[in-house]
């Protein structure tokens, strides 16, 4: 019962993965077309789409939490290189709180020192108590920046203390123009005065632009028939393995029954070694004691 009860959130989240065509030719790949760790390590970019109305609110969030994850492994490996090797990451995650099973709060204290930094989005405080407890706390605690768009009254009550309650107000917040927030900073060490901003609205896109990062984004895409071909390719690989296993476990089960079989027919022929060595020895011993005694016979006619 206990063990039903650990494995079935495992199995599933894995039901996921069998359940969504996507999501298998997006994970469940034989080899990634994608290294993470050169990407880091080089400085490049990494652009994941995890919209929820191609793959579904499902999938998707299993596909971000597993990229952040694997990110997350990967910046930790920078530990093992010298300081001047190591190489930062920026980490931009938009809707946060639709990716349950990302460890933010382990994220946020730790990588830090590996250099790394995140860019965090979310639309409600609220969202972040259902992925954990304390992640709000920790969350609020570890802010470099805390940018402040308009958010809903309740949500409201508490940045402004995040903020400044002298200096910006919940009416503030919450009746805060498209494209404005306000800004708490930390500088160095210091922390600067809340202040407001408008952001840019963004520029119209290049088509140029836009046809040449598709282009090369097209050298790490699979098609399906490629993607069916790898998959039988790791299937015939397991079989195989499985079968050598099984010849291996065969062979191995047929040597210790020769060598059991081996050792009953040297005990057997001990045995019979030890009889016809002792056979004579018993034969006169009996012999001895079969014989009568002449002496106390004598004694007695007399």
């Amino acid at each position: 019962e206990y063990r039903a009860d650990a494995l079935a959130p495992v199995q599933t989240r894995l039901s996921y993965y069998a359940s969504s065509q996507r999501a298998r030719a997006i994970l469940g790949q034989p080899r990634s077309t994608i290294d993470l760790r050169r990407t880091i390590l080089d400085g490049g970019v990494l652009l994941v789409s995890t919209a929820q109305g191609t793959a579904g609110r499902e999938v998707a969030a299993l596909v971000g939490a597993s990229v952040l994850n694997l990110t997350d492994a990967v910046i930790r490996e920078q530990g093992e290189l010298p300081q001047a090797q190591r190489r930062g990451a920026l980490v931009v995650v938009d809707e946060m709180q639709s990716m349950p099973g990302v460890e933010y709060e382990s994220m946020l204290s730790e990588l830090g020192k590996y250099g790394a930094s995140f860019v965090l989005a979310t639309q409600s405080l609220d969202k972040l108590d259902d992925l954990s407890r304390t992640l709000r706390t920790t969350l609020l605690a570890n802010i470099g920046c805390l940018c402040v768009f308009q958010v809903a009254a309740s949500d409201a009550r508490q940045l402004v203390w995040e903020l400044d309650r002298e200096r910006v107000s919940e009416e503030d917040v919450v009746s805060l123009p498209v494209h404005h927030c306000y800004v708490r900073a930390t500088v160095g060490s210091e922390r600067a005065p809340t202040f407001s901003m408008e952001v840019r609205k963004p520029e119209g896109g290049s088509p140029a632009t836009a046809a040449r990062i598709r282009e090369e984004a097209s050298a790490y895409l699979l098609t399906e028939e490629e993607i069916a071909a790898q998959r039988a390719e790791g299937r015939r690989r397991v079989d195989a393995w499985i079968e050598q296993l099984k010849a291996e476990r065969k062979a191995r089960e047929e040597a210790e029954r020769q060598a059991k079989e081996e050792a009953e027919r040297r005990a057997q022929a001990e045995a019979a070694t030890d009889a016809a060595s002792e056979g004579p020895r018993a034969k006169r011993q009996r012999s001895r004691r079969e014989q009568p005694s002449t002496g106390g016979a004598g004694d007695g006619a007399a």
